[in-house]
């Protein structure tokens, strides 16, 4: 009975920040995502890329924990402009969310393999919450019923890159869209986004001519939620192979692995190990990627 107990209580902190600051999940192979997190990210490769497949099963273990599926594609419209789309499926407990949003960037070219990419995005969210599915003796909540809503949204970014390394400014979320809000029998309920900004980067250093390595870091701020770090290091092996790690500041240590297994594909695996307090229930969870470049 005391493990049920806690158990609802991860539950109720899980459901309580989701509801002020995951507005994007946090992926292991972010830097392979960047589009998901910085609409300037749109054309600023040479080939169309397709992340077909991109899953996270964030709390592997507990029932009803966060997972995470994402498909996003993005490619050049022509040399100045580049367009993509994301579509993520977040579940948490008893709410699930749909994101939908259109990509846009315009390319400035400040010398040689130097360019300044600025994006926007645009779309909205599908929110969705079943309180029929508490099991509790308080039958206040159960009565809300479903709560579905869509709330529109917009993004700006701005992407560097360069021959060496990148740098990338975004804001994915601007509006701060409710949720839902219910006030009844002299309870009040409500959830909302707020802003997320995100600021980051990573570096390219050919150790020789088969070993390249790849430090980067990523930084997420929401206000009323905890300062979110990344830090990462990668080692690609003949262009081909690539083995990290990823270190999130009070949340886990990550390792990841990636393989070209055709020319225009790439296969991601990653695992996520729990350094906060709710290690006591779960270890962890994995992440997968499939990258179709065309």
């Amino acid at each position: 009975m005391i493990y049920i107990y806690k158990l609802i209580g991860v539950f109720a902190l899980l459901f309580s920040v989701t509801s002020v600051a995951q507005q994007t999940p946090e992926f292991t192979f972010w830097r392979q995502n960047i589009g998901l997190i910085n609409p300037a990210y749109a054309g600023s490769t040479e080939k169309t890329e397709i992340n077909v497949i991109s899953y996270k099963d964030q709390f592997n273990g507990i029932q009803g924990g966060p997972q995470t599926q994402a498909i996003s594609a993005q490619g050049r419209y022509n040399d100045k402009v580049g367009i993509g789309l994301e579509i993520v499926g977040d579940r948490v407990f008893i709410q699930k969310e749909t994101n939908v949003f259109v990509n846009f960037s315009y390319k400035l070219s400040l010398g040689e393999k130097k360019d300044l990419f600025l994006g926007l995005k645009a779309g909205g969210s599908f929110f969705n919450v079943d309180f029929t599915k508490l099991k509790t003796a308080d039958t206040y909540n159960q009565n809300q019923g479903n709560v579905d809503k869509f709330n529109p949204n917009f993004g700006i970014g701005a992407y560097y890159k360069a021959d060496k390394y990148f740098v990338s400014l975004s804001a994915p979320r601007i509006l701060n869209a409710e949720r839902y809000e219910e006030v009844s029998g002299g309870f009040a309920q409500e959830a909302s986004d707020a802003t997320l900004i995100m600021f980051g980067g990573g570096y390219f250093y050919d150790l020789n001519e088969t070993i390249q390595l790849i430090p980067a870091v990523m930084t997420r701020y929401v206000d009323g939620a905890p300062f979110s770090l990344d830090i990462s290091a990668s080692a690609r092996f003949y262009k081909k192979f690539e083995l990290g790690a990823n270190y999130r500041l009070n949340d886990s240590v990550s390792v990841l692995a990636s393989f070209e297994i055709a020319e225009m594909i790439d296969l991601g695996f990653a695992y996520d190990f729990t350094t906060s307090d709710i290690n006591d229930y779960t270890k962890g969870g994995p992440e997968f990627l499939l990258k179709v470049k065309l």
